[in-house]
């Protein structure tokens, strides 16, 4: 007689095999993360917090070294390789902590365990192996204010969650480690910045994600849109449906909301000339921006035509840390001449005069907000939760029909 297989057994092994029908998955545990917090480096202390086991990953897993205390263990470059103590050539090795302590690498605490890879150019790369619920206690408080209300936090909690899924192989190829321990992925700092609000909200949404149409949204996320948020087709191209500009009145709290920053033509042209342009002297600089106040893009006039960026583009140009979003207005200062010459001597002389000024001729940006602007608004969602929205009200109203959903338990 044959066994007909039960629909759990067939959720199971669907849920196994592509980790994407995201209902509720009472048998799977949180995915492991392999997050890269250090590279390029030529030695490496390691420790951990009741002991450790180091095996040489290279062919197959051998045990080659045990160490029953908290006392570090140094390995360093050799000439093929790296290795520790009398162990040399080695290529890939594993960190298992005992009774799952916490590991150390130069003193630097983590969850988890740790590998240890030659990269390609012969130096070290530490890999923090660790579970997603246990990652997240080290990102909340690097990526939010933990002091911002209950519901933002598990707001951001769900958001950095679904961002770790969607992206937890990004960088395997190029890097040999899924995530990264920076702004390119999510800031984590292991134990450093763990906090016990941090760990309530992580416990508070354990395994929820953001998915639309059965799959794990892009979770970008930024610090203060600036009054409204960006469509994701003006800002990378690329339509999304639950990437939509949004109103958002509610972010106007943040302590440094108005900025402005003004930009000598000079240092304009120098950073076009540093990615390639050949400019030899600015003549003019027009702005469009879109009704909703976004700068949609810059034409910069110049004594041999005209470079088109568009407005995010401009931005990470001239720093994205200073023109600090693309909500923004423009106050032109011109000090160029309008007088014509009458003869060769006097137009010389302009010219030389004209030279000068555009020393000093600028161009001023006022503007609001911090980030690009796409997704959830950091800020927003305080001043959404301070009006009474719980976490997935505010994630609904910033990704357009997304569904909150578990994961695992």
């Amino acid at each position: 007689m044959t066994k007909v297989p039960t629909y759990r057994s067939i959720l199971f092994t669907f849920l196994i095999i592509t980790y994407g029908t995201l209902g509720i998955a009472e048998d799977l545990a949180p995915p492991i993360l392999s997050v890269g917090i250090q590279v390029g480096i030529k030695s490496a202390s390691v420790s951990a917090q009741h002991g450790f086991q180091v095996f040489d990953l290279t062919t197959s897993r051998k045990l080659l070294f045990t160490r029953w205390n908290s006392t570090s263990l140094k390995f360093q470059i050799t000439s093929r390789g790296f290795g520790f103590l009398k162990n040399t050539n080695l290529r890939t090795v594993e960190i298992k902590p005992f009774r799952e302590g916490l590991v150390y690498l130069n003193g630097k605490g983590y969850r988890g365990k740790f590998t240890l890879f030659e990269d390609r150019f012969g130096k070290i790369t530490v890999v923090n192996l660790v579970d997603l619920e246990s990652y997240l206690y080290g990102v909340i408080k690097s990526e939010m204010l933990i002091n911002s209300p209950l519901e933002a936090l598990k707001a951001q909690a769900v958001v950095a969650r679904t961002y770790a899924i969607k992206n937890q192989k990004k960088f395997q190829t190029e890097l040999g480690f899924g995530l990264t321990d920076d702004v390119r992925s999510q800031v984590y700092n292991g134990i450093e910045d763990e906090h016990p609000i941090a760990r309530k909200v992580v416990k508070l949404t354990r395994g929820r994600i953001a998915i639309h149409d059965d799959t794990p949204i892009s979770a970008f996320y930024h610090s203060s849109c600036g009054g409204s948020t960006l469509n994701s087709k003006d800002w990378h191209g690329k339509s999304i449906p639950y990437l939509l500009s949004k109103p958002c009145p509610y972010c106007e709290v943040y302590k440094d909301y108005g900025w402005k920053v003004e930009f000598p033509y000079s240092k304009i042209k120098n950073q076009l000339r540093v990615r390639g342009h050949k400019i030899a002297v600015i003549e003019g600089l027009k702005a469009r921006t879109r009704p909703d106040g976004r700068l949609s893009g810059v034409e910069i006039q110049h004594s041999s035509g005209t470079i088109k960026l568009t407005g995010t583009k401009f931005r990470q140009l001239m720093g994205a840390s200073v023109v600090r979003s693309t909500m923004v207005a423009t106050e032109d200062v011109n000090l160029a001449s309008n007088s014509k010459a009458s003869d060769k001597a006097e137009m010389a002389i302009l010219s030389i005069i004209y030279g000068q000024m555009q020393k000093y001729r600028s161009v001023t940006f006022k503007g609001t907000g911090f980030g690009h602007g796409v997704g959830l608004c950091q800020w927003g969602a305080k001043g959404l939760a301070l009006k009474g929205f719980n976490f997935e009200k505010i994630l609904k109203y910033y990704y357009s029909g997304v569904a909150i959903k578990k994961l695992y338990n």
